[in-house]
């Protein structure tokens, strides 16, 4: 498949867990990564990190600032990919979300005001980086929009039906998106447990967990899972295409 090398990379979530990962992946296979969160201080320690992890890389990564949360979030990610682009001048090759708020509550205590809250990153944010890419990326089916869904789309939990409905909806977005993007591609990652810090303290018992439910005996790594991302970077044949790296959790 084509190389990546000094093709243009924005991670939106780049700070950590599975973006931190890709960000990383692609940095070793020369690209020009840029990584965005809204932690300035994670963000720094995350351009530091991957600039120590490939020493030798190509190109210096970069980090940027960036407030999904907010009522004005797709003036805030205008200005971030005109900054990052030049007004457009030098357009990506590729843009990436990963970026997630782990705010889990059952339907017996969902409000208005949270549903609003909790869709905006999953679902509208990654409309909003649709209506955007059309701007900022490059024309071809060289580049791509790759977004991030989850297990549950496909295999309910207890507790996760507000999340499940906006994993799936990332399902049929993608897929509609890629005829509306045409000939830029659009593709989704469906990872299942992936052991990133957000696990904290709790890692040993989700972990044990997370084995039980899967064939392999075991979680997924973020490195693991940053493979489908470049994948679908790297394969100008993929549009539309949801790859799963779950452990088999999903058949058992």
């Amino acid at each position: 498949m084509p190389p990546i090398a000094d093709q243009f990379v924005l991670i939106i979530g780049g700070s950590s867990g599975i973006g931190f990962a890709v960000a990383k992946l692609c940095l070793a296979e020369g690209a020009r990564v840029a990584v965005a969160s809204s932690s300035r201080a994670r963000v720094d320690d995350a351009v530091k990190r991957l600039a120590a992890s490939a020493p030798q890389a190509r190109h210096t990564p970069r980090g940027y600032t960036i407030d999904l949360d907010s009522e004005a979030v797709e003036a805030n990610l205008e200005a971030l990919l005109a900054d990052l682009t030049r007004q457009g001048a030098e357009p990506l090759d590729h843009l990436v979300t990963t970026a997630g708020r782990p705010d889990v509550r059952p339907v017996a205590e969902a409000r208005l005001t949270y549903l609003q809250q909790s869709a905006q990153i999953p679902v509208f944010v990654s409309v909003l980086l649709a209506k955007l890419g059309a701007r900022f990326l490059r024309e071809g089916p060289a580049t791509s929009l790759i977004l991030t869904s989850g297990q549950v789309a496909e295999r309910p939990m207890p507790g996760y039906s507000i999340f499940a409905a906006y994993a799936a909806a990332q399902y049929g977005l993608a897929r509609n998106l890629a005829l509306d993007l045409a000939p830029r591609r659009v593709n989704l990652v469906s990872p299942g447990a992936t052991e990133t810090e957000l696990w904290g303290e709790h890692c040993d018992v989700i972990r044990g967990m997370a084995a039980q439910r899967s064939l392999l005996g075991k979680p997924g790594t973020p490195d693991e899972v940053a493979e489908a991302y470049v994948y679908l970077m790297k394969n100008t044949d993929a549009t539309g295409s949801i790859v799963s790296s779950n452990a088999g959790s999903t058949l058992k």
